[in-house]
């Protein structure tokens, strides 16, 4: 669930955006959502068409995951069970529980899901829904990043039963050493806990010393993950199809993934990424929907990649079952 798309010359028009940033990243317009529009209310929305694509009923979800990096609900809010709630999935049945990995969260919540639904019965589903807006009170779209965030939501049915792809491998690694990123090199401090305004993520990333080590431990994480997963499917990287990676922009998207398994952006849905920007955990699933309903491309295989502040990466093989 996307909403409009606004063209990046209104951001550098209006000097909210640097023409250095729109060099690197390429990017020609990101989604943003009107002050009527919330995340979680697209999240239900994308769940309710993935429920009906796949001809299931909510009745059947015994587990709910919900991936978001804000709480436009508050602090102490939790999405997954308004999720549950919206949807009218059973009580007591249904466990809602929202997951947190930052940008790896979908993908996570993925290989969880798997490992549930593992040891359910046949007919139980998992249910996995991502989304946010990034309101220029919490987070500057423009400015958090050399990458601009788009605003959006998704969601994904899994189930033990058949579907149009089935999960033929899939691996995951946590790097502790990658924690700082996300939070820079400063204390715990009770000042730290009353910062208020927009985050900037940029000055949490230039506060990292050896920031040249840090790229190359993410690198070794995308490459560890994806030959895990792809041995894990008996195929090797070059039977791949398509590649979804978090929409982060030509350059980041590039260093992060595509140059250290040596791919160029033609197999990606780049031409989607560059006009949505950075969702957070949903890039994956508004990338793979893409591919498979939107510019119905053909495939075998799909590789899902992303990776977390915090230091999770994970890689997801997908087989079409032709369904």
């Amino acid at each position: 669930m996307l909403p409009e798309a606004v063209p990046v010359d209104e951001a550098l028009a209006a000097g909210a955006w640097t023409k250095r940033d729109a060099a690197d990243t390429q990017q020609l317009a990101v989604t943003i959502a009107s002050s009527e529009q919330y995340s979680p209310d697209m999240a239900v929305d994308a769940a309710r068409q993935a429920l009906g694509r796949a001809r299931l009923s909510p009745a059947k979800i015994g587990l709910a995951l919900h991936c978001m990096m804000l709480t436009p609900g508050g602090r102490l809010w939790h999405g997954a069970p308004y999720v549950h709630r919206r949807l009218g999935a059973l009580a007591g049945r249904c466990l809602a529980s929202d997951l947190d990995a930052g940008c790896d969260g979908a993908l996570v919540a993925l290989e969880l899901a798997a490992a549930y639904l593992a040891g359910r019965n046949d007919d139980e589903l998992a249910l996995i829904t991502a989304g946010d807006c990034w309101r220029e009170h919490e987070v500057d779209r423009w400015r958090t990043s050399s990458n601009p965030f788009g605003d959006g939501a998704a969601a994904v049915v899994v189930s033990r039963a058949a579907g149009f792809a089935r999960i033929a491998g899939i691996a995951s690694r946590s790097d502790p050493e990658l924690e700082p990123i996300g939070r820079g090199l400063n204390p715990f401090s009770p000042e730290r806990e009353k910062l208020t305004g927009p985050v900037y993520l940029r000055t949490r990333h230039e506060e990292i010393v050896d920031g040249e080590r840090i790229w190359q431990v993410v690198a070794d994480d995308v490459r560890s993950v994806v030959d895990s997963a792809t041995e894990q499917a008996g195929i090797r990287l070059g039977d791949i199809d398509h590649v979804v990676c978090p929409f982060l922009g030509l350059q980041l998207t590039m260093q992060q993934f595509l140059t250290p398994l040596s791919l160029d952006s033609s197999i990606t849905p780049w031409e989607l990424s560059r006009r949505v920007g950075h969702i957070g955990p949903a890039d994956p699933l508004v990338g793979l929907d893409h591919l498979v309903n939107v510019e119905r491309v053909d495939w075998r295989y799909i590789l899902l990649l992303a990776h977390g502040l915090g230091g999770t990466t994970t890689a997801v093989v997908l087989e079409s079952t032709g369904a």
